[in-house]
C-alpha cells in the first residue's frame, strides 16, 4: 500500500509542476520571478556569432528593462574556455513572462585583447544580443525561473 500511496504523490506532484510551469499567462501579466538565468556563447569571429573558436576571459553583462524601475544591469558573467557563458540572478520582479524575447540584452564591450580575439581587437563599441526565452522552470529551490538563451550578436557603434 505504501508504495501505491508514494507513486500516487509522485504522479500528482509531476502533474502539478507541469501544470503550473505550462499554463500560459495573460498577455502583460507581471509575475515575480524567483529567478533568471541565461545561457550564450561568444566566438572569434567578425560578428561574435558562433560556430567559430570559442573566446575565453571576456566579461558579459545582462541588462534589462523593468517595469517601473527601467534599464538596470542585473548580473554579469566570464566566458569560460569554450567561449560559453551562464548568468544566473535571483529575485526579479517586474519582467513580463509569455513572451519569446525578453527585455533583455547581453553586452560585450570591444575591442577585445589582440591575445584573447585579433578579428574583435580592431572593431570597436558594443556586442548586444537579444535574450530569448526557452520556457519557464519551477524548481524546489529558486521556485519559478525563467530560462533563456541569447541570439545573434551584433555590434552598436557607441
Amino acid at each position: 500500500m505504501a508504495s501505491y500511496n508514494n507513486g500516487v504523490s509522485a504522479f500528482f506532484l509531476v502533474a502539478f509542476l507541469f501544470a503550473a510551469a505550462s499554463t500560459p499567462l495573460a498577455h502583460g501579466q507581471v509575475v515575480t520571478l524567483r529567478g533568471l538565468t541565461v545561457n550564450g556563447s561568444l566566438c572569434c569571429t567578425p560578428t561574435g556569432n558562433c560556430p567559430g573558436q570559442g573566446v575565453s576571459g571576456v566579461p558579459v553583462s545582462l541588462n534589462c528593462t523593468i517595469v517601473d524601475v527601467g534599464a538596470r544591469v542585473l548580473g554579469s558573467g566570464v566566458t569560460n574556455v569554450n567561449g560559453t557563458f551562464n548568468i544566473t540572478v535571483p529575485a526579479l520582479t517586474g519582467l513580463i513572462l509569455g513572451l519569446p524575447i525578453l527585455p533583455c540584452v547581453v553586452t560585450v564591450q570591444l575591442p577585445l585583447s589582440p591575445v584573447v580575439c585579433p578579428v574583435l581587437n580592431a572593431t570597436t563599441g558594443i556586442l548586444a544580443a537579444t535574450v530569448n526565452s526557452v520556457g519557464t522552470v519551477l524548481t524546489s529551490t529558486l521556485g519559478l525561473v525563467q530560462a533563456a538563451t541569447i541570439g545573434a550578436f551584433f555590434n552598436v557603434m557607441i
